[in-house]
């Protein structure tokens, strides 16, 4: 089976070092065995000072200096990203919709500059979705969604839709199954899903059902546990999840997000890392056909029905 690729999201290492020190951010994943970083760029006052050409330049010199690659850029931070503001952005009201479209086309240049493979956007609601405004909201999530896919599309880019939990963004397409139903309206092939087990954890049935459910879309995924921490600290079936993508020949980037950092960031990069690849080696055992599960009693009875012979 082929090896999966292990990135962390550089942003839960805190604002400080990824805008003023990210090349610590780069130290540490090198030392730990990770393939990526996943980048979130500064927009406004939440980039403490740094110009996106600056921050587009250190980037590119660390990933050559560390040989690490750029997982994907994650577009869920900037200056309209605000949940105290009233013009905070969202893909179900016009104006909040073209506010989104706006700081994403950024984010997918910024992708394009860095040669990562895909921007991640999420779904928040602007009021309350009911039965009576759903269509519409819908028309303005697709039309956004549209816009943004269509961007990405002229610079060899996907979008990668993360379904969250309506806890958080609020109860409109909390699960990879509407997802795909959004995804499909939008009528583009660059569009795919990103879950995030702990947003996965609250909305879906299972991990079995969450991937399969995503396919053939799921093309990124967010680790963090049951209780936002690093793999392992909770208490989400990570074998289960693993069994499922390696099933289904997964070949994207699994990211590792963990907020807080906790007991501290090198600490959880490493655990988060040594805890999944512990698991996958166990998984590939249990998806072989040595593993005892009823294999090697077929072949004994096989040839002891040749050798009677």
């Amino acid at each position: 089976m082929e090896k999966l690729a292990f990135s962390y999201f550089q942003l839960t290492f805190g604002q400080e070092e990824t805008y003023l020190y990210p090349e610590r951010s780069y130290q540490r994943l090198k030392r730990f065995g990770y393939d990526a970083i996943e980048l979130a760029p500064p927009k406004g006052r939440y980039g403490l000072g740094v110009s996106l050409e600056d921050y587009v330049a250190a980037h590119r010199q660390l990933k050559a200096d560390y040989g690490l690659a750029i997982s994907c850029v994650n577009e869920c931070w900037g200056e309209m990203w605000d949940p105290f503001s009233p013009t905070f952005k969202t893909l179900t009201e016009p104006n909040t919709a073209d506010l989104a479209v706006a700081e994403t086309k950024v984010s997918i240049d910024v992708a394009a500059e860095l040669g990562a493979p895909c921007v991640t956007v999420a779904v928040a609601i602007h009021d309350d979705i009911t039965p009576d405004n759903v269509s519409e909201c819908t028309a303005v999530a697709v039309d956004a969604l549209q816009r943004m896919g269509a961007y990405a599309q002229d610079r060899g880019l996907r979008l990668v839709f993360e379904a969250t939990n309506h806890l958080e963004m609020g109860k409109f397409v909390n699960t990879a199954r509407n997802h795909k139903r959004i995804i499909e309206l939008t009528g583009l092939d660059n569009i795919g899903i990103q879950l995030d087990w702990f947003h996965a954890n609250i909305e879906e049935l299972g991990p079995y059902e969450a991937v399969m459910d995503a396919q053939p879309l799921l093309w990124h995924m967010h680790f963090r546990d049951s209780n936002s921490l690093t793999p392992g600290y909770g208490t989400i079936d990570f074998k289960a999840v693993l069994r499922a993508i390696k099933t289904v020949g997964y070949q994207g980037y699994c990211t590792i997000e963990s907020a807080p950092m906790v007991p501290d960031a090198d600490t959880a990069a490493q655990d988060g890392i040594a805890y999944l690849k512990l698991l996958e080696r166990i998984v590939e055992y249990q998806l072989s056909p040595s593993y005892p599960n009823g294999y090697a009693v077929g072949s004994a009875v096989i040839k002891r029905g040749s050798d009677d012979r």
